[in-house]
């Protein structure tokens, strides 16, 4: 049998996520009483390995002492928590991703100008968590079709989306907030190395029998990930090489990974492939 494998040339981590685990690394080489929020990134094999070097993942700020040292995550956490911190006398270490700093201060602007903030994503994500607390209390979240229901669109207002989501979601969704007011503006904020992924994953899938989606189920961008990709071909989600004894594999075959999946963890995959 021929065992074609093609491997992605966008996988692994991407910037973000290679500068929050690198400078976390950093972190934990030269100081004690670390912690952070909820996880770093979403891939529990590399949680593991930082909670190994000394990283503390709690769930609450309540779990924090002060004078602690602090890891914004990569997703970045609420307004709100970060001024609790400062309260606390915490050292905070900022590592969220700079594509999502940048949205924070573009959601500020907009807040400025007097726009209402519309944000399409998921409400329970950390990324839109923090996009919220920067747009107050009056800001709306939409995530699937039926929010937009119930809710009243008062002109002039703002739409940007979570950086991971479908963009065929994001335009769909804003196509019937064009038709609820008469004064809208409609920023597209899905990240770029998101996007560049899926069109060249996209290109791959069509030409393969199957494709291996390297990343941790909890991975939002992962998740996305495979369900576009399931609309050409096979798509399976694998966190370690030992779930590949569970799967049937069909060559060719088509690697690729979340956006939080190590480079190593990806050959590993490959060679047992």
């Amino acid at each position: 049998m021929n065992k074609e494998i093609f491997i992605a040339r966008f996988c692994g981590f991407c910037t973000g996520v290679t500068k929050a685990v690198k400078e976390t690394e950093k972190v934990l080489k030269s100081k004690k009483n670390v912690y952070c929020i909820g996880d770093l990134i979403h891939n529990s094999f590399v949680i593991e390995e930082l909670k190994s070097l000394g990283l503390k993942v709690v769930d609450d700020i309540s779990q924090i002492p002060e004078n602690a040292n602090f890891i914004v995550r990569a997703h970045g956490i609420p307004v709100e928590t970060l001024k609790q911190l400062k309260k606390k006398n915490c050292r905070i270490f900022d590592f969220t991703c700079q594509i999502l700093k940048r949205v924070h201060h573009l959601i500020e602007e907009l807040k400025k100008q007097k726009f209402k903030i519309i944000i399409i994503g998921n409400p329970n994500h950390p990324e839109v968590k923090a996009f919220i607390s920067h747009a107050g209390k009056d800001a709306l979240v939409v995530f699937k079709d039926s929010d937009l229901e119930n809710i009243k669109i008062l002109p002039p207002c703002a739409v940007i989306c979570q950086s991971t989501i479908d963009k065929e979601m994001f335009l769909r969704i804003s196509r019937k907030l064009i038709e609820k007011t008469r004064k809208i503006l409609i920023i597209n904020t899905i990240c770029g190395e998101v996007e560049a992924r899926r069109k060249e994953a996209i290109k791959l899938a069509k030409n393969s029998k199957m494709v291996i989606i390297v990343g941790d189920k909890k991975s939002s961008n992962t998740k996305h990930l495979a369900k576009i990709l399931r609309k050409f071909t096979r798509a399976e989600i694998v966190s370690d090489a030992e779930e590949l004894e569970k799967i049937k594999i069909e060559y060719p075959i088509f690697l690729t990974s979340g956006a939080s999946t190590p480079m190593r963890l990806i050959k590993e995959i490959a060679k047992k492939l």
